[in-house]
Order: structure tokens, then sequence, then C-alpha cells
């Protein structure tokens, strides 16, 4: 069992909740490895299919043991505008109060997140809203399709609907590495699976052309070499010039919830960056090797737990979610970070070390993005388990 963390008017409404997250496409070096510009692709997968990942809502829901945990803020900030400019007030659903009470508590801070990279608002249909959610996604992310909607917000009576919409590109400075023999990641059943993966470092005399300023790039937030309490944890953030995002990863013990997870993760680089010595070893020394796994995937998740349950909000008694869903598409390669993630609420009526380090993510770590700047809320969080999500090697 992996430790814990110690750190502690209208009648019916139909509910729509898309997120759409295209993530991580990262890049560092390893030990037999070569540059190459080969992209891993990622298939369309319905969560259910998932036998050992699972999406939140919420960075307070409690972490399952043995699963991936994926958490991305789109569906937050559709909450927020949906309870801000449409309800008025914190969304009331007696079957499904404690999911609701927590995205009522978890208002997703947007100056976490660059105006640019980002679109959200409320209004109803009749009004507009899709008209207006379209143009401003073509206007302001032109590369993107155009959203559209199914004919339940034409065909139900004073549909209303929250949108949030969040694009997120990364580049690494230098790309890193593909690992020619693959990693053996272990999980926390102790079940072994040899998947793709980056890495810093060259193979041979052949592969030494920019290794130097790819492992420059590489900044250790922290590192705890474990000893005889177990195995090494240790925080990286994979390409320290990138602006204004940066990519952490931390394989560090699973925590409760991603709230904690990422409360011990500021924890601790703070505590490092507090180290006399942290100048001299936050830099890859000679010897030490980074191996970082590809995960990739497209999903579609529902949060049945919210479909058609009613809301006992005064104005609103009687009205009832449709749909919750959201689609993530995210990708962790050598290159860096793509994030695309989209989120509808929509509603109607009834009707300082001398040892070599070997940061190697080859059993469960957080992978962490959010803006460089101190204290900053993530913006998407996931604590890999195990590799469901990786491509077999």
């Amino acid at each position: 069992m992996a430790r814990q963390c110690n750190s502690k008017g209208l009648t019916r409404v139909g509910i729509v909740v898309a997120v759409v997250a295209g993530i991580l496409a990262l890049s560092l070096l390893a030990g037999s490895c070569r540059q190459t510009k080969v992209h891993a692709r990622s298939v369309d997968v319905d969560s259910k299919s998932l036998q050992q990942t699972v999406v939140v809502a919420t960075l307070d829901d409690l972490l399952p043991e043995h699963k991936n945990v994926i958490w991305c803020s789109t569906f937050q900030m559709a909450w927020d505008k949906l309870k801000q400019d449409i309800i008025g007030e914190p969304i009331q659903i007696p079957t499904a109060q404690e999911l609701a009470d927590r995205l009522n508590r978890s208002q997703f801070p947007t100056g976490s997140i660059e105006e640019k990279s980002y679109y959200a608002t409320a209004g109803f249909v009749r009004k507009g809203v899709i008209g207006q959610i379209q143009r401003e996604m073509a206007r302001r992310f032109p590369s993107e399709p155009v959203p559209t909607f199914d004919d339940r917000y034409k065909t139900l009576p004073n549909v209303m609907l929250a949108y949030a919409y969040l694009n997120v590109g990364i580049a690494f400075k230098h790309p890193y590495c593909t690992c020619e023999r693959g990693l053996g990641f272990t999980d926390s059943a102790s079940v072994q699976a040899n998947v793709t993966a980056f890495c810093a470092q060259a193979s041979g005399p052949g592969h030494a052309k920019g290794i130097e300023a790819i492992r420059d790039q590489v900044e250790v937030l922290y590192y705890d070499s474990g000893g005889s309490s177990g195995p090494a944890q240790f925080g990286v953030d994979l390409s320290k010039q990138t602006q204004p995002y940066q990519v952490i990863l931390a394989r560090m013990p699973r925590c409760n919830t991603l709230r904690e997870a990422a409360k011990a993760l500021e924890d601790k680089i703070t505590a490092s960056q507090n180290d006399p010595s942290y100048k001299t070893w936050r830099r890859l020394q000679h010897g030490d090797t980074l191996f970082v796994p590809d995960v990739l995937y497209k999903l579609t998740h529902r949060f049945d737990e919210l479909l058609g349950k009613p809301l006992a909000n005064q104005k609103w008694q009687g009205d009832y979610f449709f749909e919750a869903i959201q689609k993530i598409d995210f990708t962790l390669s050598r290159t860096g970070v793509i994030l695309k993630s989209e989120a509808r609420v929509a509603g109607a009526k009834s009707a300082a070390m001398v040892e070599q380090r070997h940061l190697h993510f080859d059993r469960p770590f957080l992978i962490c993005v959010q803006k460089r700047e101190p204290h900053a809320t993530p913006f998407f969080l996931m604590w890999v388990d195990n590799a469901e999500l990786m491509k077999k090697f």
C-alpha cells in the first residue's frame, strides 16, 4: 500500500459538463537514447473502458488506491459560471449534495491562467449564447474546431449553458531524447510494464550533440534519497525557461486528495529553495540520470452521479441535470506540453548532494501544470499510479 500524506420563472434544468484536455507533450533524455521526431498518437477512449483510471471533479475528491487520478480546471470553471451567472448561489442537489458542495467550495481562480489561454461564459440559448461562444472561440482559437451543440440545445425549452475552454501549449526550448530501450514502470501494486519514454543523457559520442543544453534546462526542485526508509523522492521542472507556465513532475507518496498532493509538493519545493546549497544541486550533475515515461490519452468521461438529479434551489426546484461530460486529450512526450480542455454545463426545463541521482519516474508520480509564479494554483493535476495511459514499448 502506498504511504499516505499527513497534510490534512424555470422548472427543470439539465446540466452538461464536457472537458477536453489535450495536455502534456514532454521530453527528456535517458541512458540509451536518441533524438527523434517521432510523435506518439493517442486514441479516443471512453473512461468506462478504463480499469485503472478515474477522473475527478474537484481537488478534494479522495484518491482511490492503485488508480491514475485526473483533474482539470475547466469542469470547475464551467460550474463556477453556472453558479455565479445563472443560479446566483451555491447549487443545491440533494441526491448528489456531497459532490455539489465540493464544487461549490472549490471556485477556481482564473488569474492562475493567462487570459489568452482560456475562454469562459454563461447564458441562455434563447439569448444567443451558442452564437456568442462560437464567434469567440473562432476569434480566440482560430486553429481549433468551432464547438457544436446537439439537438437538445435547440429542442429543450429555456436551455441555459455555462462554457469553459482552456488551450495551453508549452514547448521545451530543447527537445529531449527518446529512450531506445523503453522504461520499466512499476505501479503501486508492484506490476511492471515496459513503456516508451524520454531521457536526458547521451548513449555515446554520436549522441552527445546538444545534450548539455538539454540537461541545463532541467531544474531539480527537491531531492530526498530515501535511504533505508524507502525509494527516493524528488521533484523536477522539465524546462525552467518556459513562460508563463511550468511543468513539474514529482515522485512522491500518494496523498488522500490531489489538493493535499499539490500542497505537499509546494511545501517540499519551498523547503528545498531555502537550503543554502540549493543553487548547486538544483542542476543535473555529472552522473545524474533522468527518465520520464510518455503518458498519452484522449478520453471522454461522464459524471453519472449528476445525471438526472434535480436541483433544490428555490428558483430552480424541479430542474435537473441531463448531461455531465468531460473530455480530456493529454500527451506527455519529449517536446513539451499541449493542453486543450472544454467544459459545458447546460440546463433546460423538463420537458546538497554528492551522490548520483537517478531521477527516474518509473513508479507512481504527480504531474502538475501551473503558472510559473509563487503559490500558483495548478490548472492540471494527475496522479500517475499505473501504466494504463502509457504506451507499451
